[in-house]
């Protein structure tokens, strides 16, 4: 486990060059995360824009700590820069997290890296810059990470859905990841790019009969307090998968794992697949 966890380090330090192939040194025994996250029944355990609760969210750290403790997938935030670019960043100004008091649309992508991205959260990750989203799938395809690819539209959006597809095909995620949005125009999009990959529609108001109905998605992200028997019994009833979100505690863990959810969304993805595997346990 050590070896496997400097070996990703490494990854990371190289600060996650886009190639066609690794040196020797940045080789990821994917076997071993395999072997961690089947041992642990956690599969489906995802870290909240990376693993949030332990690095600066949105983040290449962010994402390398959820590949540390061994979540199935990694959600991430993209949006487009000025110039086009695809980035990790969850509010429409980055002030929060970068200090650069400007809407993201309106920022080109050199002027965003000029930022640190996470010394806001620890003056140790002063050096962290803001991803683009091809880095994160880089790093995710090293560590045998899935990916939610959450699509932000403040609505100055312009190729989002098309870029991300690009770059899905490009780094060949479409069985390794899942397309959501609280915008089912975006989703649209992506199933219209390229039916084979998995979206899912995120909700935080109770939804109507039509939005489990509906077949323009498979999923459906919804906010952990409008989930319940009722709920999952519709969800089955027109086949979606159900995502919950936020879910940082015991309680709301067991809760839901007694429904018969499957797929949890934490900003610490290692103590929720501490209560997923209790759960689980005979």
């Amino acid at each position: 486990m050590q070896k496997l966890l400097a070996t990703l380090t490494l990854l990371f330090a190289a600060h996650v060059a886009v190639a066609d192939s690794a040196p020797p040194s940045m080789t990821i025994n994917v076997a071993t995360l395999s072997d961690i996250r089947q041992h642990a029944g956690v599969a489906n355990v995802t870290g909240h824009r990376g693993s949030s609760g332990s690095a600066p969210e949105n983040t290449l750290s962010a994402i390398l700590k959820a590949i540390e403790e061994g979540a199935g997938y990694a959600e991430i935030d993209v949006q487009e820069t000025a110039d086009g670019v695809l980035v990790l960043m969850h509010d429409s100004n980055p002030r929060r997290t970068t200090g650069i008091d400007k809407p993201l649309w309106e920022i080109t992508y050199d002027s965003l890296i000029q930022a640190s991205a996470g010394s806001w959260y620890n003056a140790r990750f002063e050096q962290e810059k803001v991803p683009t989203l091809e880095e994160a799938l880089v790093l995710a395809a090293k560590g045998n990470l899935k990916l939610n690819i959450e699509l932000k539209n403040y609505g100055h959006q312009k190729q989002l859905a098309e870029k991300t597809v690009q770059l899905i095909e490009k780094h060949d995620f479409v069985e390794r990841c899942i397309v959501t949005s609280f915008d089912k125009s975006l989703l649209g999009k992506v199933k219209k790019l390229n039916k084979q990959i998995k979206t899912g529609l995120i909700i935080d108001s109770p939804p109507t009969e039509e939005v489990f109905k509906s077949g323009d998605y498979e999923a459906i992200s919804a906010a952990h307090n409008l989930i319940y028997q009722d709920f999952m019994a519709k969800a089955a009833k027109y086949g979606k998968e159900v995502y919950a979100w936020i879910v940082n505690d015991k309680y709301t863990a067991q809760r839901l794992l007694k429904l018969g959810v499957k797929n949890f969304i934490s900003d610490y993805p290692k103590q929720m697949i501490a209560w997923v595997s209790e759960h689980t346990q005979p």
